[in-house]
C-alpha cells in the first residue's frame, strides 16, 4: 500500500531507524544518532584516521562572512517547530469538519484488487485497534490515494479508487492495475500552538544553555537551523580532491553495519532484501561507495575547518555528550556504549561522538560569520 522506498532512503536513514532500539530499548532518541555518519579514514600511507591531515584533501572555500536570508530561516523555524509539535503526539481529536491538505487523519482502510483483498492493502479495527496516522499531502500512500481524502467529512467513510504504478517493486503482482479502497476517517489530530506549558510539558530539558519556554525553544530551533544552514552554505563553496582510504573504509563499514542490523531487525538479511528489491550486491557497492564520498567529504571539510583554526573537542564537552548518549541510548556506562556502537555501526562510540561535538564545534564557530538580509 506505502510507496517503495528505494534502497537509498535505507542507506541513508537505517542507522536513524535502528537507534530506538539503545542497549536496552528507548524511544527517545532526540539528535544523538542523526549524525551517525560521522565517523573516520586516510591515504594509501596511512593506517589510521587519526594520521589524516583533513586539509591535505579539501579546498576550502571563503568562511568570512557567510550571507543568509533572514526569511528563509524564519519559514524554516516555523516549519520545524510546527514539526515538533506534531511528533509529540500531544494532540485533540476532532470528529467533524473536513479533510484538506495537511491535516493528519487517523483512518482504517481495505484495499481491493478486482474485488479480493491483497496482503498490505489493510489496517482495519480488528488488525490495528490505533488506526494509521495519514498527514495528507504527504506522499506516504501511493498516488491518488491522499489527494481522494481531500474535503470528505471526517467520521465518514469512503472508497478511493487508485491505479499502482506500473513499476511497483513492493508487490509486482500489483504493478498497473487499479484498486479500490474503502476508508474509515476515524477523526482528526489538532496541535496545539506553542507556549510556554507546552515547552515545560512536552519539551523539557530540550538544551541547558535556552531557556524552558516558547521562546527559548524557537530561539533553540532557529539557532540550529542557522548553524546547518551556515554549514551547507560554506560547504558548497568547497571542494573535496581526494578521500582518503581509511576514512572510506570506516565510513563504509559503518554504513553497512548500520544497514544489516536495521534490516536484521526487520527479518531481513542483506541479500533477501536486495532481491526483494530487485537489487544486486553490485549495484548496494555502488550506492555505498557514493554515499560514503559524501560523508567522508562533510567530515574532511569539518575536519579541515578545525585544523586551519585551531578547532578541538575539550574533555569537558566530550563527557557531558557521553551522557547524552548514555540516556539515548540507555546504557550503563561508556563500555556498554562502545559495543553496542561497535554492533550497531562497527566503531566504537569515541570515534562517532568525538567527531560529532567536532562538527558541532565547526558549525558554531561558521555560525560567528554568519550575516543575515
Amino acid at each position: 500500500m506505502k510507496k517503495y522506498s528505494k534502497l537509498l532512503a535505507v542507506t541513508l536513514c537505517a542507522s536513524i531507524a535502528l537507534a530506538s532500539t539503545g542497549c536496552g530499548g528507548t524511544d527517545k532518541l532526540k539528535n544523538a544518532i542523526t549524525n551517525n555518519k560521522t565517523a573516520s579514514s586516510d591515504k594509501a600511507k596511512d593506517s589510521s584516521d587519526e594520521n589524516v591531515k583533513c586539509l591535505d584533501y579539501v579546498t576550502l572555500g571563503d568562511y568570512s562572512t557567510i550571507n543568509i536570508k533572514k526569511n528563509e530561516i524564519d519559514k524554516s523555524t516555523k516549519e520545524q517547530i510546527t514539526k515538533n509539535i506534531k511528533s509529540t503526539g500531544d494532540y485533540t481529536k476532532v470528529k467533524k469538519g473536513k479533510i484538506k491538505k495537511g491535516d493528519i487523519v487517523n483512518i482504517y482502510y481495505v484495499g481491493k484488487v478486482n474485488g479480493k483483498t491483497f496482503e498490505g492493502g489493510s489496517l482495519t479495527k480488528k488488525t490495528n485497534k490505533a488506526g494509521y496516522d495519514l498527514e495528507i499531502g504527504s506522499n506516504t500512500f501511493i498516488d491518488g490515494f491522499e489527494d481522494g481524502l481531500i474535503g470528505r467529512k471526517i467520521g465518514s467513510r469512503c472508497k478511493i479508487k487508485v491505479t499502482f504504478p506500473e513499476q511497483y517493486s513492493q508487490n509486482q503482482d500489483l504493478a498497473g492495475k487499479k484498486a479500490v479502497f474503502s476508508v474509515t476517517i476515524n477523526f482528526k489530530e489538532v496541535y496545539p500552538e506553542l507556549s510556554d506549558k507546552f515547552v515545560k510539558k512536552n519539551m523539557k530539558d530540550f538544551d541547558k544553555d535556552y531557556e524552558n519556554t516558547a521562546a527559548g525553544y524557537t530561539k533553540y530551533v532557529r539557532d540550529n537551523l542557522l548553524a546547518e544552514k551556515a554549514w551547507s552554505t560554506f560547504y558548497d563553496t568547497c571542494k573535496v580532491n581526494d578521500y582518503p582510504e581509511s576514512k572510506m573504509k570506516t565510513m563504509k563499514t559503518q554504513l553497512k553495519t548500520s544497514i544489516t542490523y536495521y534490516l536484521q531487525n526487520n527479518g531481513y538479511t542483506l541479500e533477501n532484501y536486495l532481491k526483494s528489491q530487485n537489487s544486486s550486491m553490485s549495484d548496494f557497492n555502488k550506492q555505498l561507495e557514493t554515499t560514503a564520498k559524501t560523508d567522508v567529504g562533510k567530515q574532511l571539510v569539518y575536519g579541515a575547518v578545525a585544523e586551519k583554526e585551531n578547532i578541538t573537542v575539550s574533555d569537558k564537552q566530550y563527557k557531558e555528550e557521553v551522557k547524552t548518549y548514555l540516556t539515548n541510548y540507555n546504557c550503563k556506562n561508556e563500555k556498554e556504549l562502545s559495543s553496542t556502537f561497535k554492533d550497531y555501526y562497527g566503531v566504537d562510540a569515541k570515534t562517532i561522538i568525538t567527531e560529532d561535538i567536532l562538527y558541532k564545534n565547526v558549525k558554531n564557530f561558521l555560525i560567528k560569520n554568519v550575516k543575515e538580509s
